[in-house]
């Protein structure tokens, strides 16, 4: 599952990963690197969130948990079914 252009979220029988997409400096060529796994998806959502927020220049802490935690609730109201997220 492709999340913006930059990241995406893959899962085996195992694990959930999370991947950042990164480009050679000396061949220009795009390729994709594991930076974290998971037990599960909302996890790796979570932590996608967390490490966005933690790169913003909101230098207001109650700002940022504020973000943080809108966006925590927009990932758990989503209902995940067999077929895909539903909202």
């Amino acid at each position: 599952m492709l999340i913006g252009k930059d990241y995406k979220i893959e899962s085996d029988g195992l694990n959930v990963s999370l991947y950042e997409r990164r480009v050679s400096k000396k061949t220009r060529e795009e390729y994709w690197v594991a930076i974290k796994h998971f037990s599960s998806f909302g996890n790796a959502l979570k932590a996608l969130v967390g490490m966005k927020v933690k790169e913003t220049k909101l230098e207001d802490f109650r700002a940022v948990c504020e973000k943080q935690d809108e966006l925590y609730e927009l990932i758990d109201s989503l209902k995940v079914s067999s077929k895909g997220v539903n909202k």
